[in-house]
Parts: structure tokens; C-alpha cells; sequence
């Protein structure tokens, strides 16, 4: 191997680390009490790396929580969607794959995705981002139930407010009120199928679900006074 190659991919093996150093930090400071003084200098000083640095590698605030996002994302399984579109041709299958997959996502990282669903209530360019990533879930829900209703007509007037109603419920904020009694993972997803059977009319679940995984919901811990 020639200098120039291995140099390079030291540069590029560094500054990967860097990335996910200022990732970290990034988390770590949505998790603290008063998450509202997150910043691109917090940040910075955190990661122990220059602001500039943080903006070299994520150009802004959102880029920067649109990158924590997608670690998250990966992190928690979200991968799997194409596996769920691309599994036969039930459509409840689907249906019932696609609500697990999101509920093992939401549940992967709860408080941090709190935080960053928070800022995007409060800043117009995170939020545009978010809105984005909701699109994409309705998106799927739409394929799924537009397969689902070549079987199981519903009237003009019904199909808007059954896709209104899948979107509500494979929500972070369904599953966030949902878990906040200290449920499991498995729990709050019975829970959920059922009400998507409700509102949907489907009949009983798949054969062969999705197997979920044996977590529980993360608590917060209690803060010593």
C-alpha cells in the first residue's frame, strides 16, 4: 500500500471518530436537565473539538440533529422497513410488521427522541426536518393500506381518517404516552395493534408476527436532591 492511500484513510478513520465523538456529546446534552441550552459551542466544548469543527462535519444545528437522528435510526433497527415491504404479499402482515418496527425505533432511544421532537416544536428548521420523517412513515402506511383495501374496500370519506388514524398510532408521541406508565416494549405494542385493529376493522393478528424484542421501555432515573 502506498503512503498517500494509508494516509488518507487515517484522515478519514480520525475524522469519523470525530464524528461520532460530537455525536455523543450531542446526546449526552439532550439528556441534561435543562436541554435548552444546547448549542453548537456546547457541543463543541463537550466533544473537545473546535465549533468549526462541528459545523465542518454538520454544517448547522439541524444538520447536526438530523445526523443524531439517523444514528438513532440505525441503531434502532429502522433498516428493517424495506424487509417489511418486501415480505410477501399480506398486507396485514405488513401492517403488523411496520407498527413493530416502529414501536422497537421509538423504544431504542425514548428520551432522546423526546428532546429532539421537543426542539423541532421550537425551531422551524428541526421541525422541517421531523415533518419530513413523519411523511415518510405515512407514506408507508399509505402503500400498505392502499394493498390492504384492494381486498377491503372503504368508502371515499373512510380512507382519510383510517390513514389519519395508522399515522396517530405508530406516532413517537402514542408510543411516549403509551410507555410513560412503565410498560414494556411487548405491551405498548399489543396495545397499539389493537387500537389499528379498531380502526382499521382488521382481522385477527398474522400467524407468524414479527418477534419483538425483550426490552423494557428505559426509565428515567430519579435525580438525588
Amino acid at each position: 500500500m502506498s503512503p498517500r492511500p494509508y494516509k488518507m484513510e487515517r484522515r478519514r478513520a480520525a475524522a469519523d471518530q470525530t464524528r461520532t465523538r460530537i455525536l455523543q456529546a450531542a446526546r449526552r446534552l439532550l439528556l441534561a436537565e435543562d436541554f435548552r441550552e444546547f448549542t453548537m459551542e456546547a457541543v463543541a466544548k463537550l466533544a473537545d473539538v473546535s465549533r468549526l469543527t462541528v459545523y465542518y462535519q454538520f454544517d448547522s444545528k439541524a444538520g447536526l440533529l438530523e445526523a443524531l437522528y439517523d444514528s438513532i435510526a440505525r441503531n434502532g433497527h429502522l433498516g428493517r422497513l424495506p424487509e417489511v415491504f418486501r415480505a410477501g404479499n399480506d398486507a396485514l402482515q405488513k401492517h403488523y410488521n411496520f407498527v413493530g418496527v416502529f414501536v422497537d425505533f421509538w423504544a431504542s432511544d425514548r428520551f432522546v427522541i423526546r428532546r429532539l421532537h421537543a426542539l423541532g416544536a421550537i425551531d422551524r428548521e428541526i421541525g422541517t426536518g421531523l415533518r419530513a420523517r413523519n411523511e415518510r412513515r405515512g407514506n408507508g402506511l399509505r402503500v400498505i393500506f392502499e394493498h390492504y383495501a384492494r381486498f377491503h374496500p372503504f368508502t371515499p370519506p373512510e380512507e382519510p381518517v383510517v390513514l389519519d388514524k395508522l399515522h396517530m398510532l405508530t406516532s413517537f408521541e402514542t408510543f411516549d404516552a403509551l410507555a410513560g406508565s412503565g410498560r414494556t416494549v411487548q405491551e405498548v405494542f399489543k396495545i397499539i395493534w389493537k387500537m389499528a385493529e379498531q380502526a382499521v376493522k382488521f382481522s385477527p393478528p398474522p400467524a407468524h408476527p414479527i418477534v419483538m424484542p425483550s426490552l423494557k421501555v428505559p426509565r428515567r432515573r430519579r435525580s438525588r436532591s
